[in-house]
């Protein structure tokens, strides 16, 4: 402890940024870590976590803090150690809900730091307008001269820096959070899971340590979160080791536990067999409420299910019609169909987005559709979903479909 304070004294924090600005009080933070009272230990971990982190950006002391918080996690005596790893996570990549939808190519992002990195204010200004010049039409031209309206390229850049030093600066401490994985307390061992999954560029470290928990450690939930975790931090096929304890894990009594190790199997590759993808649509349709003490998006398994899911290669598409259309036919009136029909659609035209201006379902015409975008229109047609109200129509409208049974029959027979 004595090192650690006379590092904190040494720090310039007045000349540091973090949310709030000049980071000079950090200090008074950090050291309320290390408390005998459990009550200035959560104050001081719940500010930190607003400081360092804000609507998913980092700041200049973010990097900074991370290293002694590194120290908590990596001191077996210290109290709060999982707490530690949760903002640690936190300042590592800030929306946990970004990094599992557009999955960012960190190398890339190194390289894209260190080429703005070597540019003028000027030519960052040209090239964000090239940018807006570039765009298809006057529609998508409008909406770019929109986004950079009030946007400071200098501020960008720096953001963009802050965030990738915020993420190596926690990378730097995986050897440390992997020796967590072995402390008494799950809720260590959990939150230590947690964050190890970010890190697809230390898997060679992470995966081995992973799979030991996976395969021995008694407590499910912490079984649990390092199946995703493996899956999420680079592991593959050629894992077989995770492979193996996967498999157990997957016939396990607890349900968690079960659809854990489904979705860090699926994550192995873009075309898992049929028997795996019937379970992750258990997982996306059956899991309807938060798992208590899963730490991903906060205990939403089906949501995880659903990315898990969108990643999936197109060659899946007739299986995953086939497996919904079923569930669709098996379902009684007055069951919540909503997420299930979303489900068939996305499987059969998984080339839409969310704002409608995808590809439109019906502008391909019947006779060119493929057998799994007319399976599932007719398992729509002959199901009891008409009875739910608006919310078919909506759907279908979102994939330039006819919105009501006798208009897609028509569809279906060749006219529209």
């Amino acid at each position: 402890m004595p090192e650690r304070i006379a590092a904190l004294r040494r720090m310039d924090w007045a000349s540091l940024e973090d949310a709030h600005g000049a980071a000079e009080d950090l200090p008074e933070l950090l050291h309320g870590l290390w408390s005998g009272d459990a009550v200035v230990r959560r104050g001081a971990y719940r500010a930190l976590a607003g400081r360092l982190v804000h609507q998913g950006s980092r700041y200049e002391a973010s990097a900074v803090a991370a290293k002694f918080l590194i120290d908590v996690v990596a001191d077996p005596s210290a109290p709060d150690r999982f707490a530690a790893c949760q903002v640690l996570r936190m300042i590592a990549i800030g929306d946990e809900s970004y990094w599992l939808t557009e999955s960012p190519d960190i190398a890339a992002v190194r390289r894209e730091v260190d080429r703005q990195a070597a540019m003028t204010l000027a030519e960052l200004e040209h090239e964000q307008s090239m940018w807006v010049a570039a765009a298809v039409d006057g529609e998508e031209r409008r909406a770019r001269e929109s986004t950079v309206r009030y946007r400071d390229v200098e501020a960008d850049r720096c953001a963009a820096r802050w965030d990738l030093e915020a993420y190596d600066a926690v990378r730097s401490g995986v050897a440390v959070y992997v020796a967590a994985l072995r402390s008494p307390e799950p809720a260590v061992r959990l939150h230590a899971a947690h964050l190890l999954a970010w890190f697809p560029e230390e898997r060679d470290l992470i995966v081995p340590a992973l799979t030991r928990v996976i395969a021995g450690d008694s407590d499910p939930v912490v079984a649990a979160t390092a199946c995703v975790a493996a899956g999420l931090c680079g592991a593959t096929q050629a894992d077989t080791g995770l492979v193996e304890a996967l498999s157990r894990r997957r016939a396990g009594p607890n349900r968690a536990e079960r659809w854990s190790a489904v979705l860090g199997v699926a994550r192995l590759t873009a075309r898992p067999p049929r028997a795996l993808v019937e379970e992750l649509y258990a997982c996306l349709l059956d899991a309807t409420e938060p798992v208590p003490d899963w730490p991903f998006l906060a205990g939403g398994m089906s949501g995880l299910a659903a990315l898990t899911l969108a990643r999936l290669d197109s060659d899946s598409a007739t299986d995953r019609v086939e497996i919904l259309a079923r569930r669709l036919a098996d379902t009684v009136p007055g069951t919540d169909r909503f997420t299930l029909v979303g489900a068939l659609l996305d499987a059969a035209f998984p080339e839409h987005d969310a704002t409608g201006r995808g590809r439109d379902a019906g502008a391909t015409g019947p006779g060119r559709i493929v057998d799994a975008q007319q399976a599932a229109v007719r398992a729509l047609v002959d199901s009891v979903v008409w009875e739910d109200g608006p919310m078919v129509a909506m759907l279908l409208g979102r994939y330039g479909l006819p919105s009501a049974p006798a208009s897609l029959r028509g569809w279906l027979a060749g006219g529209r």
